[in-house]
C-alpha cells in the first residue's frame, strides 16, 4: 500500500514538473512585442498593433479629424481665423504603454496575463480628447493669422524721396491684448469649445518708437563709382544717401501724433557713373595669359618698363601692332639695364634682357583674343616661362612681333607685373561678338622643331576653323 501511495506521488510530481516545465516553455516563446489587450482607442482597435504602429494609427487619426480645425477672433469689426490644431496634443503615450505593459512584464507571467486576455471577453474603449498640450505654438498660429493686422494703431512710416527723409508720425489705437486672448483660446480648448467665436480683448496700443539709429542705418549707403568686375561686368554706380540723425529725432520728438516732418538728405554722387562704364568701347575680356619669373633686379627693372609701354597701348581696328615700335631702343639713357639675354642659342649680357616676357605674354593674350598674328619669332634656345612654341623673341633693329587688330571695333593692351608672385599678366580687352572659346597646342616634328596652332570653337563645341600661327626650331 506504502508502496502504491509513493509511486502515485511520484507520478504526480512529475506531472507538475511536466506542466511547470510546459508553462515556463510556453512563457519563453510568447516574447511577441505586439499589444494584447482588447482595447480601441477613439475607435481604433489596437490589439495586435506595435506600440509604435498604434502611436502612428491614433495620431494619424486625431490628425485627420482635427487638422482642420479653426476658432474665430473677432477685433474692431474683423474676423481672424486662428488655427489651433499645432497647439493642440494627445497623451497617447501613455494610453499606449500602459496596454502594452499587460503581458510584457516578467517572462513567467507572460503564460497567465496570455490566458487572462483570452478569457477575457470585454472590449474596452477609451476616449482621448485634444488637450492644448503645445501653448508654444499659440504665438506662432495667432502671427500667422494676423490678429494684429486688426488694430487701429497706425505704425509711424518713413519715405524717401530724391531729396528728403519724410516721416510720418504714427497714432494710438486699439489693439489687441494677446496676452489675453491666449487664455481665452486655452479656456476654449478646455471645455472643447472649437467653434467659438472669440471677440478679442483690447487695449489701447500706440505706434511703434522709430528708432532713428537703425534707420540710418538701414538707408545709409557710401558712394560708389561703377566699375568692371571680374568677368568684366559693369557693377552699377551707387548714390551715397546720408542724414543727420540728431536732427530728425529732435523733429520726430516734438511733433504730434499723425505729424509729418521732412528731413534733408545729404546726397552724394558717384565720380564715375554707370553711363560712363556703358560708353566705354572695351567692356569685354578678348584673351589673358600670365607668365611667371622675375630674376635679378636689372632684368626686373627692365620687365616693368617693357609693362609700362605696352599698358594703355589702343587699336583701332584693322591697325598693327609693333613690339619694338612700342619700347623704342633698349638703351641705359631710357632706364634700360644689362641682363640675361640669349644670343646665337647661348646665354650673354646685354641690354633690356629680359623684355621678351613681355612679348611673349602679349603673344599669348593675341592668340587667345582670336588676333591676326603679323610676325613672330621663336628663341634660338628654349626659356622656361612658356613651353616650347609660345614664345615670341624680339631683337631691336631686326626681330619683332607685330600683331593686326583684325576685329570691327578697337582694342585696348592692359599689361602689370607682380612683384610678389613674380608674374607678368597680360589682358587684351575690345567688344566680344560671339561666344566662341579658342585652343592653342603645338605639335613636335622632332624633340627640337614644333608648329603652334590655334582651334576656334562655336559655343556648342563645333570646330570652326584651325590654323598654324607659328613654326619654331631650337638648338640642341
Amino acid at each position: 500500500m506504502k508502496k502504491q501511495m509513493k509511486n502515485g506521488m511520484i507520478k504526480v510530481l512529475i506531472l507538475l514538473l511536466i506542466l511547470v516545465g510546459a508553462y515556463g516553455l510556453w512563457c519563453h516563446f510568447l516574447t511577441d512585442n505586439v499589444i494584447w489587450k482588447k482595447l480601441k482607442v477613439n475607435g481604433i482597435a489596437i490589439q495586435g498593433m506595435t506600440k509604435e504602429e498604434a502611436i502612428d494609427a491614433i495620431s494619424r487619426d486625431f490628425k485627420e479629424k482635427y487638422q482642420n480645425t479653426q476658432m474665430t477672433v473677432t477685433l474692431n469689426g474683423k474676423k481672424f481665423q486662428v488655427s489651433v490644431y499645432p497647439v493642440l496634443g494627445l497623451d497617447v503615450k501613455s494610453i499606449v504603454e500602459s496596454a502594452y505593459s499587460l503581458g510584457h512584464g516578467a517572462w513567467y507571467t507572460h503564460g497567465t496575463d496570455r490566458i487572462e486576455l483570452m478569457n477575457n471577453k470585454t472590449k474596452e474603449e477609451v476616449t482621448l480628447m485634444p488637450e492644448a498640450r503645445n501653448k508654444d505654438e499659440l504665438d506662432t498660429v495667432l502671427d500667422e493669422a494676423g490678429i494684429l493686422n486688426g488694430s487701429t494703431t497706425v505704425q509711424t512710416s518713413c519715405e524717401l524721396t530724391d531729396t528728403d527723409l519724410v516721416i510720418t508720425k504714427g497714432k494710438t489705437g486699439i489693439g489687441p491684448d494677446m496676452d489675453a486672448l491666449k487664455e481665452e483660446i486655452l479656456r476654449a480648448i478646455s471645455i472643447e469649445d472649437y467653434e467659438a467665436v472669440i471677440e478679442c480683448p483690447t487695449k489701447e496700443t500706440p505706434p511703434d518708437e522709430l528708432d532713428m539709429e537703425v534707420y540710418y542705418e538701414e538707408v545709409h549707403t557710401e558712394a560708389q563709382d561703377a566699375s568692371l568686375g571680374e568677368n568684366n561686368e559693369i557693377i552699377p554706380a551707387v548714390t551715397g544717401i546720408s542724414f543727420n540723425v540728431k536732427s530728425a529725432e529732435k523733429k520726430l520728438k516734438k511733433a504730434k501724433e499723425g505729424e509729418t516732418v521732412t528731413i534733408p538728405l545729404e546726397i552724394t554722387l558717384p565720380d564715375v557713373s554707370t553711363e560712363e562704364i556703358e560708353a566705354l568701347p572695351y567692356l569685354n575680356l578678348l584673351g589673358t595669359y600670365t607668365t611667371y619669373g622675375g630674376g635679378t633686379d636689372n632684368r626686373v627693372a627692365n620687365l616693368k618698363l617693357a609693362v609700362e609701354a605696352c599698358d594703355g597701348v589702343e587699336l583701332q581696328p584693322g591697325q598693327i601692332f609693333s613690339y619694338n615700335d612700342t619700347l623704342g631702343p633698349r638703351t641705359e639713357e631710357r632706364g634700360y639695364r644689362e641682363a640675361t639675354v640669349i644670343v646665337g642659342g647661348e646665354h650673354a649680357q646685354d641690354i633690356g634682357g629680359g623684355i621678351c616676357q613681355i612679348s611673349t605674354t602679349l603673344y599669348m593674350a593675341c592668340l587667345q583674343s582670336d588676333l591676326a598674328i603679323v610676325e613672330r619669332h621663336n628663341h634660338a634656345a628654349r626659356i622656361d616661362y612658356v613651353e616650347d612654341g609660345l614664345d615670341a623673341a624680339v631683337v631691336w633693329g631686326g626681330q619683332d612681333f607685330r600683331f593686326q587688330n583684325n576685329s570691327a571695333y578697337p582694342v585696348k593692351i592692359t599689361a602689370s607685373y607682380d612683384e610678389k608672385e613674380e608674374a607678368v599678366t597680360v589682358s587684351i580687352y575690345g567688344t566680344k561678338t560671339d561666344n566662341n572659346q579658342v585652343e592653342i597646342t603645338t605639335e613636335h616634328s622632332d624633340a627640337n622643331t614644333c608648329r603652334t596652332y590655334r582651334s576656334v570653337y562655336d559655343e556648342e563645341g563645333t570646330l570652326l576653323r584651325k590654323e598654324e600661327v607659328g613654326y619654331s626650331q631650337y638648338k640642341q
